[in-house]
């Protein structure tokens, strides 16, 4: 099922503007019936105060009969259809919905509307109250004077203040609903706006050629959107690394493994061509120094190539290497190397000295500085590991009685396939710039220096735990 981003953001800003307005238009309803409420029966209240005052100001008159009568007969001069005419023409119709009643604390009704019934519309107490009359429902509220002399009721029915309610909520909803469709028109519209540099970054993306990976241009780009440019022009940036990193290993190999495969070959036809058995045994000999160097050159290109920082973190993740167990370990692996020429390797300084890192690049690292050691120590020669932590510094230093490299040649001899000028060791010249990789990799400090001790080469390596 396909995720869409514009369709997303239409449904959910469309529906919680209709739940917005829904509860608005309800809120409204809820408070428009309140208010309509209140309304109308202030309206009934202040009827019955004017009702009851015209009452008892007749009555202290000594006019009541009088006016009573007076009322009556202009009520029933005039017929229910006379009043409802006279209404529609200068009143309004909703006052056919509205009755009273005046009676006497006797029980005689002393005057009445002409739609109000023969018995009380409401009881003897006094306040608001709802009825059925008539088949309608009605409110109606009873009045009192101080000498309960006089009752006034007025009453309205129910229908009245629906309608009038049900007019608000329909004023109130029916230009909601006709903006719906033209609010999903400026939402489709604007969303489209919000989205239109997605669709720029991709149709960008997409027109690329593969070998295209300069930085994507971000200057228009929204504040939401840059963290994604951001992060794809630092992936084109690390790709083009990784790709400038392969050629050049791939060029460099190229050009290492040409000179031990041509010698090869040459051995090889020296071999066919040969009749002497010497001659023979001496090309087979060089054919299997050949083979040795090319298999060294090809181990060692392997593994720097797997001392890639993105290699190394796909493969592993971060641990508590023991340092002093892991030196016994590469010793006791070089060792039969050393013995072949006669040479002592010691390891001294501090013990149970450990750091977060990498097992088998530390352990490639060491390898290739003792390796090295031993390759230029003559016979007979001394090499010397030391380990120390002070405080949160932890040191690595690696002394042999070689001979050294001189000061002019310790920057170049850390790249790969450099070798000290005028040496003719059979090396790859990829060691050191094995122990430059990982030291890199865990974040420490390389110096190449004269040893003080053995007066050949001492490889000093530190880091903060």
């Amino acid at each position: 099922m396909k995720y869409s981003l514009r369709h997303f953001l239409l449904f959910s800003i469309l529906l919680t503007m209709l739940v917005i307005g829904g509860v608005t238009i309800g809120g409204g309803y809820r408070a428009s019936v309140h208010e309509v409420e209140e309304l109308f029966d202030a309206q009934l209240s202040r009827s019955a105060r004017l009702m009851l005052g015209l009452v008892l100001a007749e009555a202290n008159l000594g006019h009541v009969k009088e006016f009573t009568e007076n009322v009556q007969q202009n009520l029933s001069i005039s017929d229910k259809v006379h009043i409802e005419e006279e209404i529609s023409q200068f009143g309004h119709f909703y006052e056919l919905k509205l009755a009273y009643q005046v009676w006497d604390s006797y029980g005689n009704m002393l005057l009445r509307s002409s739609n109000a019934p023969l018995q009380p519309m409401s009881d003897a107490q006094q306040g608001y109250a709802s009825h059925f009359i008539n088949q309608q429902h009605w409110r109606t509220y009873s009045l009192w004077d101080s000498k309960r002399r006089y009752q006034v009721i007025t009453a309205e029915r129910d229908d009245v203040r629906n309608e009038l309610v049900s007019k608000i909520t329909l004023q109130m909803t029916w230009p909601f609903v006709l903006l719906v469709p033209l609010m999903g028109l400026f939402v489709w519209y604007f969303v489209g706006r919000g989205l239109k540099p997605l669709e720029q970054i991709a149709s960008e993306i997409g027109s690329r050629k593969s070998e295209n990976l300069q930085p994507l241009q971000a200057q228009k780009v929204p504040e939401e959107i840059k963290p994604l440019v951001d992060e794809l022009n630092r992936l084109f940036e690390s790709l083009v690394q990784s790709f400038d990193k392969e050629r050049r290993f791939t060029s460099d190999a190229a050009h290492e493994l040409r000179t031990p495969l041509a010698a090869l070959k040459v051995h090889l036809q020296v071999l066919q061509t040969s009749q002497a058995a010497e001659d023979k045994q001496n090309a087979l000999d060089a054919i299997t120094q050949g083979v040795n160097r090319a298999s060294h050159l090809v181990d060692q290109l392997l593994g720097l190539a797997r001392l890639e920082p993105q290699a190394i973190r796909a493969m592993q993740s971060l641990e508590k290497v023991d340092l002093q167990a892991l030196c016994v370990d590469v010793i006791s692996d070089v060792y039969p190397l050393a013995r072949e020429k006669n040479q002592e390797i010691s390891l001294s300084g501090d013990e149970k000295v450990s750091l977060q890192g990498y097992t088998y690049p530390l352990q490639s690292m060491l390898t290739n500085l003792l390796s090295n050691s031993i390759a230029y120590t003559p016979q007979g020669g001394e090499i010397q590991l030391e380990i120390k932590q002070e405080n949160n510094l932890v040191s690595l230093w690696v002394h042999d009685s070689g001979p050294g490299i001189p000061e002019s040649s310790r920057e170049s001899v850390l790249s790969r396939f450099k070798k000290v000028d005028g040496r003719t060791h059979s090396g790859s010249g990829i060691g050191l710039s094995i122990v430059k990789r990982v030291a890199e990799l865990h974040g420490m400090e390389l110096e190449l220096l004269t040893s003080s001790r053995l007066g050949g080469l001492c490889v000093h390596l530190w880091v903060e735990v």
